[in-house]
């Protein structure tokens, strides 16, 4: 069973986990439902951490709330 956690970057709210398949963290953005990997070796769970790397993934200005 995942447990999904929420956080927003730049205005927008998205879903993240991690797959212990895959060792890997996932996030999608909430409306547009679109799913990108973020993180690749491991898992991330610290709140600025997964925000830095949804902003740097999905291509937005800032990780700011």
């Amino acid at each position: 069973m995942k447990r999904y956690k929420t956080t927003t970057v730049d205005g927008k709210t998205f879903i993240y986990f991690s797959d212990f398949k895959t060792r890997a963290t996932y996030a999608q953005q909430i409306g547009t439902m679109e799913m990108r990997k973020i993180y690749g070796g491991g898992y991330i769970s610290n709140d600025l951490t997964v925000r830095k790397a949804i902003a740097h993934v999905f291509g937005l200005k800032t990780f700011r709330k």
